[in-house]
C-alpha cells in the first residue's frame, strides 16, 4: 500500500500520540480514582485552622516526593512574594467565600496557629488569549504531633496539576462532602 507523503504525515502523528498516551492509560488503570485516600482525609473533619501556603517548590528528589514537599512547606515563609502573591489572593477569595458560607474554616496567622496546611504549588503561569492562568499543584498536609508520634503527612493532593481556581474548587467541594455542608 502506497501512502502519499499528507497520509504518512498523518499516521505518523496518529501512531506517535497513541504510543505516547499509552503509559497514561496504564498508570491510570492501575492507580486508584482518587490522589487522596478517604480515611486520612477524614481527619480535616473536626480541624478548623487553616493556613495557606503559596509558592514554586525546587523539589527534584522523586524517591520520597512528599517528604520533600512537607520539609519545603514547614520552612517557607507563609507570606508570598511577587506573582505568588497573585496566586495566593485568588485562592484566598474562594477559600474566603467558603468561610463566610459554612463558617466550618478559620485562617490561621501562621504555621504555629495552624492545624492544616492548604498549599499550592506554582508550577507554571499559562497565557491564553493575554490572560495569565496559574496551574500547579495543591496539597493539604496535616500537621504533625510529636506527642501522639504522628508525623506531618499529606493528606489531600489534587489528582493532576491544575488550573488553581479549578484546584481549590476540589478541595473545597471534598470539604463539603465530608463534614456534610450542602
Amino acid at each position: 500500500m502506497i501512502f502519499t507523503r499528507k497520509q504518512g504525515v498523518l499516521l505518523a502523528f496518529a501512531l506517535l500520540t497513541t504510543v505516547s498516551c499509552l503509559p497514561a492509560f496504564t498508570q491510570q488503570a492501575l492507580s486508584p480514582q482518587s490522589a487522596h485516600a478517604s480515611t486520612t482525609f477524614n481527619e480535616l473533619r473536626d480541624k478548623r485552622r487553616a493556613l495557606l501556603v503559596v509558592f514554586r517548590s525546587r523539589v527534584l528528589d522523586v524517591n520520597d516526593r512528599e517528604r520533600a514537599i512537607m520539609e519545603d512547606v514547614l520552612k517557607a515563609d507563609p507570606q508570598p512574594k511577587g506573582r505568588n502573591r497573585w496566586v495566593y489572593n485568588q485562592l484566598a477569595h474562594k477559600l474566603n467565600n467558603y468561610v463566610r458560607k459554612y463558617k466550618s474554616l478559620t485562617a490561621a496567622e501562621g504555621l504555629a496557629d495552624a492545624e492544616y496546611i492548604i498549599y499550592f504549588n506554582v508550577v507554571e503561569f499559562r497565557k491564553i488569549l493575554n490572560v495569565v492562568y496559574p496551574y500547579g499543584e495543591l496539597f493539604v498536609i496535616v500537621k504533625g504531633s510529636p506527642e501522639q508520634l504522628k508525623p506531618p503527612r499529606i493528606v489531600w493532593r489534587a489528582n493532576k496539576v491544575l488550573f488553581a481556581d479549578d484546584a481549590i474548587g476540589d478541595l473545597i467541594r471534598d470539604l463539603k462532602a465530608i463534614r456534610g455542608e450542602g
